[in-house]
């Protein structure tokens, strides 16, 4: 009886120092393996380990503090990088170890955001210290893509037209041109007036000036009405306007 009473008391002490040496051991496995891999990290939190190969996280973390000349396990410079757009935590993330990609730097800003297109980023780019990460919405991207073919539609469209018209239709945003291009002489400038053929800075505000005192033009032959214009200077621009 005395014996047992003695030994009783020491069985949770035995199984406690097991689990000590368990968690050390399980410490140790950890720091060996993030050492090898890629660490990221948020100024308001911890890091988290990932394989060089980035195919998952790793069995535990490690600490790593905030601010710029950070080092990893294996002493390498963590390089800052500033994460924003379609992200769950957008900010300033720190990403240190083996060749960091792209990917680990959106991971450190809490991974991609519903809603987050790809399409036209690197995920598997190098980052470098310092370097501005924006990650689109699907909106951004469409509206990106629609853009240069809307500028091309327009410069496609400012092509069509023939002679000096189809540079008045360009020069002028399309505001006083009609669709094909022609120069409409109740609404140009005399700026865009002047991109007519034979039609100098005198004659286009004798034209702006005509059709303020006088009302717009009924017909291209209006024209005729404005002192400086004659037969053959109308003929010679007929073909680029229009009313």
């Amino acid at each position: 009886m005395g014996r047992l009473g003695i030994s009783a008391p020491r069985a949770p002490l035995v199984a406690a120092a097991v689990i000590v040496v368990a968690l050390v051991a399980l410490g140790l496995a950890v720091s060996l393996f993030s050492a090898g891999g890629v660490t990221v990290s948020r100024a308001d939190s911890g890091s988290e380990a990932r394989g060089s190969d980035g195919a998952g996280e790793g069995g535990g973390s490690s600490s790593s503090p905030s601010g710029g000349g950070a080092r990893d396990a294996g002493g390498a410079q963590a390089l800052v990088v500033h994460v924003d757009g379609a992200v769950a935590r957008p900010g300033v993330v720190e990403v240190s170890g083996s060749s960091p990609r792209l990917r680990d730097a959106i991971e450190a800003a809490g991974g991609l955001a519903e809603g987050a297109d790809t399409g036209s980023l690197n995920l598997a780019e190098k980052v470098s210290d310092g370097q501005k990460v924006h990650v689109p919405t699907v909106e951004e991207a469409q509206a990106a893509a629609a853009a240069p073919a809307a500028g091309s539609a327009g410069a496609s469209g400012a092509g069509g037209g023939q002679g000096a018209g189809a540079a008045a239709g360009s020069g002028s945003g399309g505001g006083p041109s009609s669709a094909s291009g022609l120069v409409n002489i109740n609404s140009a400038t005399a700026s865009e007036l002047q991109t007519l053929s034979g039609v100098g800075e005198s004659t286009a505000n004798a034209i702006v000036r005509d059709r303020e005192q006088n009302g717009p033009f009924s017909s291209v032959d209006d024209l005729m009405r404005v002192s400086g214009i004659g037969e053959k200077k109308l003929a010679k621009i007929r073909g680029s306007i229009c009313v």
